[in-house]
């Protein structure tokens, strides 16, 4: 039985244009099997410039004691998540994202596992990726598959599992930790929360993963959204990494290393013909490894969708690595001071 009188969480949503999927999600955290007076509701949102300000102003009306609301004028995803980090006042702070809908029991849930690892610094559950329109399901079928985004167990799991992981999605953080470990980096664009999650393991925090806390997450609905994220993520990672040691693990280099690795054996094989053999032998291999992986998009969407899903494998992967090399010739990865 929970006896506390401060909230046990404090459910922080930062937004900025999300009125495709801001109602669904507000609903879904209002009507929880959990009891209301235990949880509060943080929403901070970067001047939207959509109809998310109208739904959040609906829902402030409407549920006045439940929800506090705040602007970020930075309008990034850390500097967001540390304004309401300062605001919360529960033991654990759950931040989801604006993609995000979660089930009726994801506090539920959360609470239960909690209670089975009160020493975890982090715990949370999978992903369930969903796509809107063709593009979408293509996307959200390749974010779903090892070949896609490697051994990223919140993504992959299709099976009941439970254990300690390096990484967990829309965690609920002990709320102590963020007093040890300092707040979310403001000079990061993006993966912020991987060098926060470093920041964490090296003061020896632990994450743990359970599948019984499940949420939808719904993939970029466009190739260009994709690829533009995929970008930014090879990118943001490494800049990431200089500024945090233990950042990286072997998912985000593998994009890295198949892209120089490519580009070297491109360029030779102009200048000689067993480069050449080597860097086709590769290619096929490749080919046939994508075309394997697609296939099961077949069953789940028809043949209309086969191979826009084997090119958008390839996309993903060359843009990864693409972005990955470019963050070694971008300003911030040589900006100082790192601190």
């Amino acid at each position: 039985m929970i006896m506390d009188i401060k909230p046990f969480f404090s459910f922080l949503l930062v937004v900025r244009n999300e009125e495709k999927y801001l109602e669904a999600l507000l609903k879904s955290v209002l009507n929880q099997d959990f009891p209301c007076s235990k949880y509060e509701i943080i929403i901070v949102d970067g001047f939207s410039s959509d109809r998310t300000p109208e739904i959040i102003n609906k829902y402030l009306y409407q549920y006045p004691s439940r929800i506090r609301f705040y602007q970020n004028p930075k309008q990034t995803l850390s500097s967001g998540w540390n304004i309401g980090i300062r605001h919360a006042t529960g033991q654990y702070v759950i931040r989801v994202d604006g993609h995000c809908q979660i089930p009726k029991n994801f506090l539920s849930q959360t609470y239960a596992v909690i209670q089975k690892v009160p020493e975890a610094a982090c715990v949370g559950g999978v992903i369930k990726t969903k796509g809107k329109g063709f593009w979408g399901k293509v996307n959200a079928y390749v974010y779903s598959h090892p070949f896609g985004v490697g051994n990223s167990k919140f993504r992959t799991l299709n099976t009941n599992w439970e254990g300690y992981v390096d990484t967990v999605p829309y965690g609920a953080y002990r709320r102590d930790i963020f007093e040890s470990v300092g707040y979310f980096r403001e000079d990061l664009k993006r993966n912020e929360d991987l060098e926060m999650h470093a920041r964490i393991r090296n003061q020896g925090g632990k994450f743990y993963l359970s599948t019984t806390i499940q949420s939808v997450y719904f993939a970029r609905d466009t190739l260009w959204g994709l690829i533009q994220k995929s970008l930014g993520d090879g990118k943001w990672t490494f800049i990431a990494a200089k500024k945090t040691k233990g950042v990286l693990r072997l998912r985000h280099y593998i994009p890295l290393l198949a892209f120089l690795s490519g580009l070297g054996l491109a360029v030779l094989s102009l200048f000689s013909q067993t480069f050449l053999l080597l860097f086709l032998g590769i290619c096929m291999v490749y080919c046939l490894l994508v075309a394997f992986s697609a296939k099961d998009i077949i069953n789940k969407h028809g043949w209309a969708y086969y191979f826009p899903a084997m090119l958008t494998f390839f996309i993903l992967h060359f843009t990864r690595g693409l972005g990955s090399s470019l963050s070694f010739l971008s300003p911030e990865y040589w900006r100082k001071p790192w601190n």
